[in-house]
């Protein structure tokens, strides 16, 4: 997966005009294919400048490639405890980086278009196309910062 993520990260004209359409609203996804035996679905994703997705593991295996743009990727580590995720470290991802993560709480993270132009990611999730919106992200809670007592 990660090699045809990669190869497709390559190739300027794999999207059409209409696949490159953001929203407003939020991220807007494009669904690209969709295995008829609904093992896997294929999706374009248009980010604006500052759009993020929320603090989210997934409930199914993902990989992505950044098409265009670049991206700030936060993980987070999940506390048992707590119920929630405290965010680890972030890292870059610009054009052509390519990332996999594995279904559950082991993997949670936050993406978001870190530049001033729109970007480009292309998604592999391992659902049916028509569970995309449903049955990928488990969304989840963040921890806050400890509140300062004033001295």
């Amino acid at each position: 997966m990660r090699v045809a993520l990669a190869e497709a990260a390559a190739c300027p004209d794999l999207l059409t005009a209409e696949q490159r359409q953001g929203s407003v609203d939020n991220y807007r996804r494009h669904l690209l294919v969709s295995d008829p035996l609904g093992r896997y679905a294929v999706a374009a994703l248009v980010w604006l400048p500052q759009q993020a997705s929320p603090v989210h593991a997934h409930h199914t295996w993902c990989g992505y490639a950044v098409l265009e743009g670049a991206f700030t990727e936060t993980i987070f580590e999940w506390n048992v405890a707590q119920h929630c995720a405290s965010a680890t470290r972030m890292q870059l991802r610009e054009r052509g980086a390519v990332s996999f993560l594995r279904g559950g709480r082991g993997g949670i993270h936050r993406l978001g278009n870190c530049g001033d132009a729109p970007a480009l990611s292309l998604h592999i999730y391992g659902v049916a196309g028509a569970q995309m919106s449903t049955h990928v992200n488990d969304i989840v809670r963040e921890a806050t910062a400890p509140v300062s007592m004033p001295a």
